[in-house]
């Protein structure tokens, strides 16, 4: 069987002399659970279009295989299949993307999805109701944001929330599935 292979997120292809990849572009991918690959939580279509690296630490990608495991696959099992929006974020990524300087993103905890199967507030109704411990969980009206533990803790907090905006203020709420706001 031919090895996974994925675009270098130190380069993403673009830089000869990459250290990682030596020049090809392509480094080995691999499974970090049965259902969530290393390569859809280091892609980033902002790293690519900017040339920023999106190279996790062995300790980033030990703690993507905990959220995979521990927050990921448990939801793909109520709700269905995941596509992953973002899931780790380097600081100069996040910076770029205009995430939170405590972003849970960067330490490989959290990853943003979207159901393929359900709407979001059907997710998110589904998760909130099941027994997954999970640190945040964020409606976001487009994508969901799933924080496996807190990134200085390690502890799981158990938010609940939604994402409202209101012109430029974003502002957070706990979640109330009978709230309009929510489609």
């Amino acid at each position: 069987m031919a090895e996974m292979m994925m675009d270098c997120p130190a380069c993403w292809g673009k830089n000869k002399a990459c250290k990682k990849c030596n020049g090809s572009g392509k480094v080995p991918d691999r499974y970090l659970s049965p259902n969530f690959k290393l390569s859809e939580l280091v892609n980033s279509n902002t790293a690519r279009a900017k040339g920023l690296a999106n190279d996790p630490s062995p300790a980033v990608e030990f703690a993507l295989e905990d959220l995979c495991k521990d927050a990921l696959e448990p939801i793909r099992k109520i709700v269905g299949p995941l596509r992953v929006n973002s899931g780790y974020r380097s600081e100069a990524v996040n910076k770029s993307v205009g995430g939170s300087n405590a972003s849970a993103h960067c330490h490989g905890h959290a990853a943003d999805v979207v159901p393929i199967k359900c709407t979001w507030k059907e997710a998110m109704d589904k998760i909130v109701a099941s027994d997954i411990e999970l640190d945040q969980i964020i409606y976001e009206h487009t994508w969901l944001h799933i924080g496996h533990v807190h990134p200085k803790t390690k502890k799981k907090r158990g938010d609940v929330l939604a994402m409202f905006k209101n012109g430029t203020k974003v502002t957070y709420e706990e979640y109330d599935p009978e709230d309009e706001r929510i489609a």
